[in-house]
């Protein structure tokens, strides 16, 4: 619906920008000078309000991506799911868990049944 209406709306300001330049035209043909800088000058600044438009449009879509990036979780790669997987495998009991197999002998544990 956005996208709709911000295209809508350059349009716009694109028909606007012509309709000022047909009247600076027009004006410079009757001879007034004055008036056909006017709607030229009016024109440029239709112009320019395209421009910053379509400006705006593009950073607001960078914006809206990089939120989008920022809140969705992470993936883990497949050598992190590896290292994880084989660390996990490697544990016999809580304590070997806790201490980092610091005093501990995983031939002899007598809390095997209690994994992590």
């Amino acid at each position: 619906m956005t996208r709709r209406f911000t295209h809508a709306l350059a349009c716009l300001y694109a028909l606007i920008a012509c309709v000022l330049l047909r009247c600076a035209v027009v004006s410079y043909q009757q001879g007034a000078l004055h008036y056909a800088i006017f709607f030229t000058a009016a024109a440029v600044a239709f112009g320019t309000a395209i421009v910053h438009h379509s400006y705006l449009r593009d950073e607001l879509r960078f914006a809206h991506a990089q939120l989008d990036a920022a809140t969705r979780p992470r993936a883990a790669t497949l050598v992190e799911d590896g290292v994880q997987a084989a660390f996990a495998a490697s544990w016999c009991c809580d304590a070997w868990a806790a201490t980092a197999g610091a005093d501990h002998d995983p031939e002899h544990c007598t809390r095997k049944d209690h994994h992590a």
